[in-house]
């Protein structure tokens, strides 16, 4: 029995505003059904006496040592941008003013 329908992906892909072809409907609802039949299996495993663990990698910063060094002042990062406004790079808008 199916999990997900090719009429389940259609509506989901038309929420996603997705413009899916029939042949990929159909392909997306084969390969969707065989992942959610795999999580089925997997969430069918009795874990009841399975003690729960951390990582099992040992904890281990690879960040660098924060070190205070030279850098530019806020007029030398500034001096060559196209434009600027009160101390900040000014960029075109991408954005309307919709939220």
């Amino acid at each position: 029995m199916s999990q997900i329908s090719r009429d389940d992906v259609a509506r989901l892909a038309k929420l996603a505003r997705l413009a899916l072809t029939d042949h990929e409907l159909d392909n997306f609802a084969g390969q969707l059904d065989a992942i959610l039949g795999h999580v089925s299996q997997i969430q069918s495993v009795d874990t009841g006496d399975v003690k729960p663990t951390g990582n099992p990698l040992k904890d281990v910063n690879v960040t660098r040592p924060d070190v205070v060094e030279p850098c530019l002042t806020q007029e030398e990062a500034l001096a060559e941008a196209p434009s600027a406004v009160e101390g900040r790079f000014a960029v075109p808008q991408i954005l309307g003013d919709e939220q």
